[in-house]
Protein backbone atom coordinates (compact mmCIF):
# COMPACT_ATOMS: atom_id res chain seq x y z
CA UNK A 1 0.00 0.00 0.00
CA UNK A 2 1.11 3.57 -0.84
CA UNK A 3 2.22 5.67 1.55
CA UNK A 4 -0.93 8.39 2.26
CA UNK A 5 -0.64 12.18 0.58
CA UNK A 6 -0.90 14.84 3.25
CA UNK A 7 -1.53 17.91 1.19
CA UNK A 8 -0.16 21.16 3.13
CA UNK A 9 -3.22 23.93 2.50
CA UNK A 10 -2.42 27.80 2.99
CA UNK A 11 -5.41 30.30 2.44
CA UNK A 12 -7.64 27.59 1.47
CA UNK A 13 -5.49 25.45 -1.26
CA UNK A 14 -2.84 23.03 -1.71
CA UNK A 15 -1.11 20.96 -4.78
CA UNK A 16 -0.02 17.71 -4.96
CA UNK A 17 0.82 15.22 -7.37
CA UNK A 18 -1.84 12.03 -6.75
CA UNK A 19 -2.17 8.82 -8.51
CA UNK A 20 -5.80 7.76 -9.32
CA UNK A 21 -7.66 5.83 -6.74
CA UNK A 22 -10.21 5.97 -4.30
CA UNK A 23 -8.89 7.57 -0.46
CA UNK A 24 -10.42 8.08 2.73
CA UNK A 25 -10.26 11.75 3.92
CA UNK A 26 -9.23 13.20 7.32
CA UNK A 27 -8.55 16.17 8.22
CA UNK A 28 -5.70 17.89 10.74
CA UNK A 29 -7.00 22.01 10.91
CA UNK A 30 -6.71 23.87 14.48
CA UNK A 31 -10.23 24.97 15.80
CA UNK A 32 -12.26 23.27 13.19
CA UNK A 33 -13.67 19.77 14.26
CA UNK A 34 -11.61 17.41 11.88
CA UNK A 35 -14.64 14.89 12.03
CA UNK A 36 -16.69 16.83 10.14
CA UNK A 37 -14.65 16.59 6.49
CA UNK A 38 -16.81 16.42 3.93
CA UNK A 39 -16.58 14.07 1.68
CA UNK A 40 -14.79 11.95 3.70
CA UNK A 41 -13.65 10.06 0.86
CA UNK A 42 -12.80 11.20 -2.53
CA UNK A 43 -12.32 9.36 -6.10
CA UNK A 44 -9.41 10.47 -8.01
CA UNK A 45 -9.59 10.38 -11.66
CA UNK A 46 -7.93 10.63 -14.90
CA UNK A 47 -8.99 14.03 -16.54
CA UNK A 48 -10.41 15.75 -13.24
CA UNK A 49 -7.72 17.84 -11.13
CA UNK A 50 -9.47 19.94 -8.92
CA UNK A 51 -11.41 18.48 -5.96
CA UNK A 52 -13.37 20.62 -2.76
CA UNK A 53 -13.59 19.71 0.33
CA UNK A 54 -15.69 21.58 3.57
CA UNK A 55 -14.72 21.65 7.07
CA UNK A 56 -17.25 23.16 10.39
CA UNK A 57 -16.37 24.64 13.16
CA UNK A 58 -18.15 24.23 16.42
CA UNK A 59 -17.25 27.80 18.64
CA UNK A 60 -19.52 30.97 19.31
CA UNK A 61 -18.00 34.26 19.08
CA UNK A 62 -20.41 37.22 20.52
CA UNK A 63 -20.08 40.85 19.70
CA UNK A 64 -21.84 42.53 22.46
CA UNK A 65 -22.19 46.06 21.89
CA UNK A 66 -22.68 49.02 24.27
CA UNK A 67 -21.89 52.57 24.10
CA UNK A 68 -18.95 52.36 26.46
CA UNK A 69 -17.89 48.95 25.52
CA UNK A 70 -18.66 47.49 28.93
CA UNK A 71 -20.70 44.29 29.94
CA UNK A 72 -23.34 46.59 32.05
CA UNK A 73 -23.18 49.55 29.02
CA UNK A 74 -26.70 50.46 26.94
CA UNK A 75 -26.60 48.09 24.36
CA UNK A 76 -26.95 49.19 20.77
CA UNK A 77 -29.47 47.47 18.64
CA UNK A 78 -29.58 46.91 14.70
CA UNK A 79 -25.33 47.30 14.71
CA UNK A 80 -24.10 44.81 11.81
CA UNK A 81 -20.88 42.36 11.20
CA UNK A 82 -19.75 40.44 8.62
CA UNK A 83 -16.88 37.88 8.98
CA UNK A 84 -13.99 38.87 6.40
CA UNK A 85 -10.25 37.76 5.54
CA UNK A 86 -7.25 39.57 6.75
CA UNK A 87 -7.46 42.23 3.80
CA UNK A 88 -11.39 42.76 4.55
CA UNK A 89 -13.11 40.50 1.75
CA UNK A 90 -16.61 39.67 3.39
CA UNK A 91 -17.96 36.06 3.56
CA UNK A 92 -21.31 34.74 4.72
CA UNK A 93 -24.63 36.88 5.58
CA UNK A 94 -23.99 39.85 8.10
CA UNK A 95 -25.00 39.12 11.82
CA UNK A 96 -26.94 42.04 13.47
CA UNK A 97 -26.98 42.61 17.36
CA UNK A 98 -30.19 41.82 18.97
CA UNK A 99 -32.16 44.07 22.16
CA UNK A 100 -29.08 42.96 24.08
CA UNK A 101 -26.62 44.56 22.15
CA UNK A 102 -25.29 41.17 20.90
CA UNK A 103 -24.42 40.23 17.61
CA UNK A 104 -23.80 36.06 17.82
CA UNK A 105 -21.18 34.12 14.80
CA UNK A 106 -21.65 30.98 15.25
CA UNK A 107 -19.38 28.03 13.66
CA UNK A 108 -16.40 29.78 14.26
CA UNK A 109 -13.09 27.74 14.61
CA UNK A 110 -11.44 27.47 18.49
CA UNK A 111 -8.57 25.80 19.99
CA UNK A 112 -6.96 25.49 23.21
CA UNK A 113 -3.33 26.07 21.42
CA UNK A 114 -2.73 27.73 17.92
CA UNK A 115 -5.95 29.07 17.64
CA UNK A 116 -6.48 30.30 14.01
CA UNK A 117 -7.43 34.19 13.95
CA UNK A 118 -11.10 35.35 13.08
CA UNK A 119 -11.32 38.29 11.05
CA UNK A 120 -14.91 40.54 11.40
CA UNK A 121 -15.62 43.84 10.97
CA UNK A 122 -18.55 46.32 11.85
CA UNK A 123 -20.71 47.55 8.56
CA UNK A 124 -23.12 49.55 10.14
CA UNK A 125 -24.44 50.63 14.01
CA UNK A 126 -27.93 52.28 14.77
CA UNK A 127 -27.76 55.41 13.03
CA UNK A 128 -27.44 57.35 15.71
CA UNK A 129 -23.62 55.91 17.12
CA UNK A 130 -20.31 56.01 16.15
CA UNK A 131 -18.31 52.68 15.31
CA UNK A 132 -15.03 51.72 13.87
CA UNK A 133 -15.52 49.87 10.33
CA UNK A 134 -11.55 48.52 10.48
CA UNK A 135 -11.27 44.63 10.20
CA UNK A 136 -10.15 43.37 13.69
CA UNK A 137 -9.13 40.11 14.72
CA UNK A 138 -9.27 37.75 17.17
CA UNK A 139 -8.95 34.28 18.17
CA UNK A 140 -10.55 31.65 20.34
CA UNK A 141 -9.09 29.61 22.86
CA UNK A 142 -12.65 28.07 24.20
CA UNK A 143 -15.45 26.99 22.36
CA UNK A 144 -17.17 30.40 23.44
CA UNK A 145 -16.19 34.17 23.69
CA UNK A 146 -17.38 37.22 24.21
CA UNK A 147 -16.08 40.63 22.85
CA UNK A 148 -17.02 43.96 24.50
CA UNK A 149 -17.97 46.94 21.29
CA UNK A 150 -17.67 50.28 21.60
CA UNK A 151 -20.44 52.39 19.29
CA UNK A 152 -20.15 55.91 21.29
CA UNK A 153 -22.36 58.70 20.82
CA UNK A 154 -21.25 61.44 18.68
CA UNK A 155 -19.09 64.08 19.84
CA UNK A 156 -20.40 67.50 19.88
CA UNK A 157 -19.81 69.70 16.70
CA UNK A 158 -20.09 72.94 16.90
CA UNK A 159 -21.35 74.51 14.00
CA UNK A 160 -20.91 78.52 12.66
CA UNK A 161 -22.89 80.40 10.58
CA UNK A 162 -21.24 83.78 9.05
CA UNK A 163 -22.61 86.53 6.77
CA UNK A 164 -20.40 85.82 3.16
CA UNK A 165 -20.32 89.51 2.38
CA UNK A 166 -19.62 91.07 5.96
CA UNK A 167 -16.88 89.04 7.38
CA UNK A 168 -17.16 87.15 10.88
CA UNK A 169 -20.56 88.50 11.03
CA UNK A 170 -22.86 85.86 13.10
CA UNK A 171 -25.88 84.95 11.85
CA UNK A 172 -29.39 83.85 13.18
CA UNK A 173 -31.03 80.36 11.22
CA UNK A 174 -31.41 76.44 11.11
CA UNK A 175 -29.31 74.68 9.08
CA UNK A 176 -29.91 70.55 8.19
CA UNK A 177 -27.44 68.25 7.27
CA UNK A 178 -28.95 65.06 5.12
Amino acid sequence: MAKPYVINIVNGSGTESILNGTYNVSANVSGYNNESISPSSVNVQAGTNNYAFQISATGTLTLHVTETGEAGGTPIVGATFVRTDASGTTYGNPITTDSEGNAVFNNVPFAATNAPLIYYKQTASDGEHEFDDNVQNTSLTTDSQTIQITNATPASRTITLTDANYANLPIDGELTLN
